[in-house]
């Protein structure tokens, strides 16, 4: 039985206990939140409920794994403190706010011993484990030209406005952003040339982050667009590849094949659940496929190599690249 500590029980954290949940090797050891009424709220029995993290490392001493899923500008601190005791750390993206903060996690990884993985979900999401797939194989020959987007209205929901705070959260490019340039790096590498543009709009309480980098890879540019935007706009998540054999797009539930030959298909990727969380996160298979790896390498002991800490650190110099 694998025993976890969950540290932060709000939106992220409650979608990472549900999928710790769904795994019959797993047990909660016990949930850390600074609010205790949350961390009690979503606690059964059984479960030790803690406010600081300190205490819960130094009561709970036969953890297995510890899920850091906090408001990012903790990542850093909160990562090192579990790794420094020992125990494998799985971190919610971004890992931390700065290139440098994010080697601090790993040399404080690679001196415990122990396995640290950063939590980028979309490398384990269906239709993008496709679409790698389709790249990867050339099977429709080399891409051309392609644009991901992630959408979303004003992050008003989380826990005391952090996410309004730059300092913070980092703002799209760190907090929704990054999802699509750390897939981007993922699968095609880190690229030749980066070009960025960037508008950012505060009034009456309401924020507009608008955010677009260009990545070339040799004649190939590689987009990725998002944005918090004033208004009440559903979140949505979607890319367009142009290959030199066909176009595949995905609409944010299917994934459509349009063949140069004139023909075209539809692959249903669905997930178990297409809920919109309301925390820019659409709940489904990915979270629980990331987890459920980190957790498989911690049981045979086998260091995790699904999201390299080169790509990470990369991904990190990217966004704060200005």
């Amino acid at each position: 039985m694998i025993r976890v500590l969950l540290v932060g029980a709000g939106g992220m954290g409650s979608c990472h206990l549900d999928c710790w949940r769904r795994m019959d090797d797993v047990e909660i050891a016990g949930i850390c939140d600074v609010f205790e009424g949350r961390a009690a709220e979503k606690a059964l029995p059984g479960e030790a409920v803690f406010t600081d993290m300190d205490e819960a490392l130094a009561t709970l001493t036969d953890l297995d794994i510890v899920d850091i899923a906090t408001p990012s500008y903790l990542h850093r601190e909160l990562s090192c403190k579990s790794l420094a005791r020992g125990i494998h750390t799985v971190c919610e993206k971004p890992l931390a706010l700065s290139k440098e903060d994010g080697e601090a996690v790993f040399k404080t990884a690679e001196e415990a011993g122990v396995f640290f993985m950063t939590a980028q979900v979309v490398r384990f999401m269906k239709p993008y484990l496709a679409l790698r797939e389709m790249v990867k194989t050339s099977r429709f020959g080399n891409v051309l030209r392609a644009r991901f987007n992630r959408l979303s209205g004003t992050p008003d929901w989380s826990w005391e406005n952090w996410m309004m705070d730059e300092k913070k959260s980092g703002g799209v490019p760190f907090d929704l952003s990054i999802h699509d340039v750390d897939y981007i790096v993922s699968v095609f590498g880190k690229p030749d040339r980066v070009e960025k543009t960037r508008t950012v709009h505060r009034e009456d309480g309401r924020l507009t982050d608008a955010y677009r980098a260009d990545l070339t890879y040799g004649d190939a540019c590689i987009s990725a667009e998002a944005g918090w935007y004033s208004g009440k706009m559903p979140f949505s998540a979607t890319f367009t590849v142009v290959f030199e054999q066909a176009v595949v797009s995905f609409d944010g539930a299917a994934l459509h094949v349009y063949h140069a030959t004139g023909e075209s298909e539809e692959i249903d990727l669905t997930t178990d659940s297409n809920a919109i969380s309301g925390i820019n996160i659409t709940s489904g298979d990915g979270y629980f496929e990331e987890l459920s790896y980190f957790k498989r390498c911690v049981q045979t002991n086998t260091a995790p190599t699904a999201v390299p800490k080169e790509e990470v650190l990369c991904v990190l110099s990217l966004a704060e690249q200005k």
